[in-house]
């Protein structure tokens, strides 16, 4: 019906902590009667998010046995179907790295601590990309959009996929284009920046999309979304105890990689709940004469209510041993470094404690969803 709000799901980064989001999607598909297609006629990822947009956009028309298999690959995951770990390609990378500072050396492969191939290989595996565009061709689906940071550029493009009408846009350090989404776009967009190398699509390296998006919902608003769901992982609210020693590697990129994945989001969300504030304020017949069209926008946001951290120094012992020493050596297995393990370690069982608890917080907001769901 034309008068139904339409929904959008957006599916923020943060490496395995993604996983969490597919325990919210198995609680939304409780709540929907079995066979029911997905509610979400929008769905945005970035970074590792946008690996389970896809998969929830190409199961649209089964939403609960799209959001089983999400479930399942993500809790029978292992590192080396990420990327590889074994000592002898640690250590060539890392001799990469160290020639990569001086003259001479090989320019024309990209340059990152892991070779996240296998993730290609999983990708192929679990995601059946043809049927994206059948669900958009059955109507169950308005768009999918993956968004990559451009190297070249630094614009934060986002890559759409629809029907013919499919509005795109162009703004100050943002773009959407239109294109048919794939392994490529996935790999670019949860290309952790130092982390995994580049992706080329077309003449452009790109990578993590989490990375200049300073407008995560904006990519929702412009394909005309009226309610807003978006699951990320949250920064983390503990404090370590005080100490006078100086932070260690692994602590500094903790505090990095949040930043990249959860400090514009908050920002945006904040600036999307003062235009639900204007809206109200604002008389109806100057709303209508506005350049720019405003609305009021049903938002919910679930994030974890559990610091990750905490969460993943219980399966640190987890790791590859080589890159446990790897880590080991940055302060990345000591108190205060599991930040940075928990956006690398895709491993069953760290996997599925995320799920449980992307689960439980679902429930909790089990009463919100049902309004933002009309069910």
């Amino acid at each position: 019906m034309a008068d139904r709000p339409k929904l959008a799901l957006i599916l923020s980064g943060g490496g395995a902590r993604a996983a969490y989001q597919a325990g919210v999607a198995r609680a939304i598909a409780e709540m929907l009667p079995d066979g029911t297609t997905s509610p979400f006629r929008i769905v945005c990822g970035t970074s590792a998010g946008a690996i389970n947009a896809a998969a929830l956009a190409a199961g649209a028309r089964h939403f609960r046995g799209a959001s089983t298999m999400l479930c399942k690959t993500w809790a029978t995951l292992s590192i080396e179907d990420i990327y590889r770990a074994d000592g002898r390609h640690l250590a060539q990378t890392g001799w990469r790295l160290l020639r990569s500072l001086f003259p001479g050396a090989d320019r024309q492969r990209p340059i990152a601590l892991l070779d996240n191939a296998p993730l290609a290989t999983l990708l192929a595996r679990t995601i059946h990309f043809p049927s994206i565009e059948h669900s958009i061709n059955a109507g169950v689906l308005d768009a999918l959009t993956i968004t990559a940071s451009s190297y070249r550029t630094g614009m934060s493009v986002s890559f759409c996929m629809g029907g013919p009408a499919l509005p795109l846009w162009e703004r100050s350090q943002r773009i959407g284009v239109r294109a048919a989404i794939g392994i490529p776009h996935l790999l670019a967009s949860s290309a952790i920046p130092f982390v995994f190398p580049p992706t080329k699509i077309g003449n452009e390296f790109f990578g993590d999309g989490a990375m200049g998006q300073m407008a995560p919902t904006a990519p929702a608003l412009h394909l005309g979304a009226d309610r807003i769901l978006v699951v990320g992982a949250a920064r983390s609210t503990t404090h370590d105890p005080e100490t006078p020693n100086p932070p260690s590697l692994a602590q500094i990129g903790s505090q990095v990689f949040s930043s990249i994945f959860t400090d514009a989001l908050g920002t945006d969300l904040e600036k999307v709940r003062l235009v639900n504030i204007a809206v109200h304020q604002i008389p109806p017949e100057r709303l209508g004469s506005s350049p720019m069209p405003l609305r009021d926008i049903m938002l919910l946001v679930i994030t974890p209510s559990v610091a990750l951290e905490t969460l993943a120094g219980a399966f640190r012992h987890r790791l590859p041993r080589s890159l446990r020493m790897a880590l080991g050596g940055i302060g990345g297995t000591r108190s205060g470094g599991e930040g940075l393990l928990s956006y690398l370690l895709f491993d069953a069982g760290f996997c599925s404690a995320l799920i449980d608890l992307g689960y439980r917080d679902a429930q909790d907001k089990r009463k919100e969803l049902a309004t933002f769901l009309s069910v």
